[in-house]
């Protein structure tokens, strides 16, 4: 492979337990084969990322992060305002990684790491919220707040099983929000709901499958209106949400638009999770950017089987789901 370009490599020392560091050596002697001249930056508290990633986009040089979830937001945050044609690349250190799954990019930091050496590159939409970028899902209401609440020691223990654990302890205390969207076109839609999420991929919580295949149309935003929960419908179709299985009309209602605005008729605050962060509060403007970030992705992808956590898997047993 011919080197061409420069890469600066952002790292968060404590994503991953702290493992992140580890793999710089071996990051390094990966893109070392397609750059010509490469920077590592560490960060040291909320903010460097972003403004790391920006000094290298505003010096056309392409951005790859080790990190979660939040670090990723924060490098994306940094690269997008930029009028630049710098790609993005990753190593998802997060409990998660939808972004990963959702780009068939492997999850294991070597995996991620190796894949990067023959990676191509293609453009994905990312989303703007106020004045804030999103690569994956804005959420809102009070199973979004308990699952924002999730601890450190909880992922570790459960793993992404975490997040639905947390979500189904205040199922039977849920509160609906009394939510409008006004869309760019006029449209006008009023609903009642305990949550919304504004969707760029078809995961989130590493809950895949949650938007319809006929809802997956790149260039808009999907905007998942769930419906009040019951406690008995919740339980029998947590298999199905476990396996990565479509829910179906019972929980969430889709609607896809390219902008729009929301706003609550409560007049108490309602604070927004924006790719596993705390967000801005209503009212929201929402618009989506169409193939605005280059991304490295595989160059041969495979297709992600199932989400159940690893050691929920008997070894050697076949999942029926698997294969749906």
């Amino acid at each position: 492979m011919k080197k061409e370009g420069q890469c600066t490599i952002i790292v968060n020392p404590t994503s991953g337990h702290e493992r992140a560091p580890r793999y710089i050596p071996l990051l390094h002697s990966v893109l070392s084969k397609r750059f010509e001249d490469i920077i590592i930056r560490l960060t040291e508290k909320a903010g460097d990322a972003t403004d790391f990633a920006r000094d290298a986009a505003e010096a056309g040089r392409d951005v790859v992060c080790m990190g979660g979830d939040g670090t990723i937001n924060e490098v994306i945050n940094g690269m997008v305002p930029v009028n630049s044609s710098s790609t993005f690349g990753f190593v998802p250190f997060g409990t998660v990684n939808d972004l990963a799954r959702a780009l068939h990019i492997p999850r294991s930091p070597q995996g991620a790491i190796h894949m990067l050496e023959t990676a191509v590159k293609t453009n994905i939409d990312v989303g703007r919220v106020n004045d804030r970028y999103f690569i994956n899902v804005v959420g809102a209401g009070s199973i979004s707040e308990a699952v924002g609440k999730v601890t450190i020691k909880e992922k570790t223990l459960f793993g992404s099983l975490a997040y639905y654990m947390k979500g189904m302890q205040v199922v039977s205390k849920q509160k609906s929000y009394h939510f409008k969207i006004e869309e760019e076109n006029g449209t006008i839609i009023e609903v009642s709901s305990p949550l919304i999420a504004a969707m760029l991929t078809d995961s989130a919580g590493s809950f895949h499958n949650l938007i319809p295949p006929s809802e997956r149309n790149k260039g808009v935003i999907k905007l998942c209106l769930f419906h009040d929960f019951e406690w008995l419908l919740a339980l029998k179709s947590a298999p199905k949400l476990l396996a990565g299985m479509q829910m179906g009309p019972d929980f969430l209602t889709v609607v896809s638009f390219k902008k729009a605005h929301l706003s609550i008729q409560e007049n108490e605050p309602l604070v927004t999770n924006v790719d596993g962060d705390l967000g801005p509060t209503f009212p929201l403007d929402l618009e989506i950017l169409p193939n605005r970030l280059p991304v490295f992705v595989p160059a041969h992808p495979r297709e992600d089987q199932g989400i159940l956590p690893r050691f929920l898997k008997p070894p050697h047993i076949h999942l029926p789901w698997e294969e749906e």
